[in-house]
C-alpha cells in the first residue's frame, strides 16, 4: 500500500517528537502491509512554517537510511489553505515543498469548520496551471460533512479527494463516519490515507480500513483507493476520475 498523508518527520510539526518515536511509527505502517508513505508536514499552519525543501529533505534522507527503505519515505507536506496558493506555486516556494512525490498533486488542508470563499477560484487557477489539488480529510470539515455539494463543486474545478483512516473506523465520530459514506455515495472519493501522527494518538490504520472498504465498498474500490490511485500520485501519471476522465497527478 501507499499512504499519502503521514506526518513522521520528527519535530516539526505535531508528528513525533524523536528519532525513535519516527522509526517505531514508520514501522508499524510497514508491518501493515504500507511500502511507501509520503511524509506530509504540515506547511504554513499556525507555528509550523515548514518552508524551507532542503531542510525536510534531509530530514527523509536520513529516516529512509535509519528504516533501510522499508518503508520507503518520499517527500510531500500538508498545506494549509491560503488566498496567495498560486502565487506561492508560480514563485516556486510552494511547488517542490508540497507537492507530492514532487509531482503536481498538491495536498490541501481548509480550516476544519469551513471552505475559504476563495477556494473555488484558487482551485481553478490551479489546475490552469497543470496542478492537482488533493483535498485532505474533508469529511472532518463541517461544512462539506454538512453540504457534500461544496465539496462536489471542488472536485468539478480539478480536485482529488482524500479520506482518513480513522474517519471510515469510527475514530472521528458519526459525522465523520457519515460524510465519507455520502462522499463515496456521490463518487467523490479517491484516496484513503491514514493521516498517521503517532503510535498513542494517532496511528497508521490503513489495513483496517482496507478491511472496512472492502466489505463496505466492493472489492473494485478498495483496489482504488489503496492501490491505483495512490500509486498514480507516486508515478506522477494520471488519477482516474469517477466521470470515466482523468486528473494530472
Amino acid at each position: 500500500m501507499i499512504d499519502l498523508h503521514f506526518h513522521c518527520l520528527p519535530g516539526i510539526d505535531d508528528g513525533p517528537d524523536t528519532w525513535d518515536e519516527a522509526v517505531e511509527l514508520c514501522r508499524a505502517a510497514a508491518a501493515e502491509g504500507t511500502e511507501t508513505i509520503v511524509a506530509t508536514p504540515h506547511v504554513l499552519r499556525d507555528r509550523w512554517i515548514n518552508d524551507d525543501p532542503a531542510a525536510r529533505d534531509r530530514l527523509i534522507l536520513r529516516l529512509n537510511a535509519l528504516l533501510g527503505g522499508r518503508p520507503a519515505i518520499v517527500a510531500g507536506c500538508e498545506y494549509y489553505f491560503a488566498a496567495d496558493a498560486v502565487e506561492l506555486w508560480e514563485r516556486g516556494s510552494a511547488g517542490p515543498l508540497v507537492a507530492l512525490n514532487r509531482g503536481s498533486a498538491l495536498l490541501i488542508e481548509f480550516p476544519s469548520y469551513a471552505v475559504p470563499p476563495q477556494a473555488e477560484s484558487v482551485f481553478h487557477e490551479l489546475s490552469i496551471l497543470g496542478v492537482t489539488p488533493v483535498i485532505a480529510h474533508p469529511e472532518r470539515n463541517i461544512d462539506m460533512a454538512q453540504n457534500p455539494d461544496r465539496l462536489a463543486k471542488l472536485v468539478a474545478r480539478g480536485a482529488l479527494v482524500q479520506i482518513t483512516a480513522g474517519s471510515l473506523l469510527g475514530e472521528f465520530g458519526r459525522n465523520a463516519l457519515a460524510a465519507s459514506e455520502a462522499f463515496f455515495s456521490k463518487r467523490l472519493v479517491h484516496f484513503v490515507a491514514s493521516d498517521a501522527h503517532s503510535l498513542a494518538r494517532r496511528p497508521p490504520r490503513l489495513a483496517s480500513a482496507r478491511q472496512w472498504v472492502a466489505k463496505r465498498w466492493g472489492k473494485a474500490a478498495e483496489a482504488d483507493l489503496f492501490d491505483k490511485n495512490p500509486a498514480a500520485v507516486v508515478q506522477r501519471t494520471p488519477v482516474a476520475t469517477a466521470d470515466g476522465g482523468s486528473a494530472k497527478a
